[in-house]
């Protein structure tokens, strides 16, 4: 190449490099709002060591999901919660401080989910807690 181009190289890219894009947009002061509010509750959530009720382990998700929807038809009352630890998904209920009042929710579960068993959790947030 020779210098001409070399120098018209140079010269377009310190061009282009000098040009900057402004952008600039409004924030709407309520969604500002929502997300500061947002930010704090996540910071000042800490998660808490506790009990529930676990109704289905699995490696199949169809299974997982067939479990937990045939739980909520029947106790409506009480909110599933799923997890994946690899290579299962399980299905959760309730969140208690205590074993023994864990044991009282899985005994009344026991009738339509027979593998319902007690296991800790340390991911529970205080306002969970039945």
């Amino acid at each position: 190449m020779n210098f001409k181009a070399w120098f018209s190289i140079l010269f377009f890219s310190l061009f282009i490099s000098t040009l900057q894009a402004q952008i600039s947009y409004i924030e709407d002061v309520a969604v500002q709002g929502i997300y500061n509010r947002y930010i704090s509750q996540n910071r000042s959530t800490t998660l808490t060591l506790g009990w529930r009720v676990q109704i289905v382990s699995t490696n199949d998700r169809r299974k997982m999901e067939a479990v937990k929807a045939e739980f909520e038809n029947k106790f409506p009352e009480l909110i599933p919660v799923w997890t994946y630890e690899a290579p299962n998904y399980k299905v959760r209920v309730g969140a208690f401080q205590t074993k023994m009042e864990t044991e009282a929710l899985r005994n009344k579960l026991r009738k339509e989910f027979p593998s319902a068993f007690a296991v800790k959790d340390n991911k529970i947030k205080p306002i969970e807690y039945l």
